[in-house]
């Protein structure tokens, strides 16, 4: 009855999580790409993004209660996990948006809210928007940077997430940190997206077989 109760939380909470996830990208990116901005301002978003990881948290801890196995879903969400446990370490702060969407996305089949493809482009635009802000927050005023405007951070996430790299490497051991991210993540998405097009294909030539039978 219990896990009945997990998959219905899941199905009913799945719609609500990718909306937050995409509000809590907004009000993270936003006061950098839009910088200089006011304190207030500032203060403002910076309120929202706590009070949007706080619903992530409370949902984290249901579905905890609701789990049948306690030990098997901390088994299979440890990484969920971790991103509740550290909050305040910077580079897990800047790609927390885009684990919560992955979270929020792969619930069970019925409440998949898009196909794989889509979920997959979903997850390398909002990476390359969160770690354009981030790579841009902190390399915009080191000297000897070569990223100074929003416009040279989209650039550079984009010739990082696809492998094709560029001129423009970051000088700050944060920005070496947030490239390496968008590295492995440009590494997994490909393989990811080469997988799921292997599978379609083999899908299809059984197909295939199957009718000349």
């Amino acid at each position: 009855m219990s896990q009945t109760r997990l998959q219905s939380w899941q199905h009913k909470s799945a719609k609500s999580l990718v909306t937050l996830s995409l509000l809590y990208t907004f009000v993270y990116v936003y006061p950098i790409f839009a910088y200089p901005v006011s304190t207030s301002v500032v203060k403002n978003f910076h309120i929202a993004e706590y009070t949007i990881w706080g619903f992530f948290i409370v949902d984290y801890m249901i579905q905890f209660q609701l789990s049948t196995s306690k030990k098997s879903f901390l088994k299979s969400e440890w990484l969920s996990l971790l991103f509740v446990v550290i909050p305040f370490f910077r580079p897990i702060r800047a790609i927390r948006g885009v684990i919560f969407l992955r979270q929020a996305s792969t619930r069970p089949k019925e409440a998949m809210l898009l196909s794989i493809p889509w979920i997959l482009a979903a997850m390398g635009i909002l990476m390359t928007l969160i770690l354009s802000a981030s790579i841009l927050n902190v390399e915009r005023n080191v000297p000897g940077s070569s990223i100074h405007t929003v416009g040279d951070a989209l650039w550079w996430s984009l010739l990082t997430l696809t492998g094709m790299g560029g001129n423009d490497s970051p000088v700050t051991g944060e920005g070496k940190l947030f490239a390496a991210t968008l590295i492995v993540f440009g590494i997994g998405l490909l393989a990811s997206l080469t997988g799921y097009f292997a599978s379609w294909m083999l899908k299809q030539t059984y197909a295939l077989s199957a009718k000349d039978e």
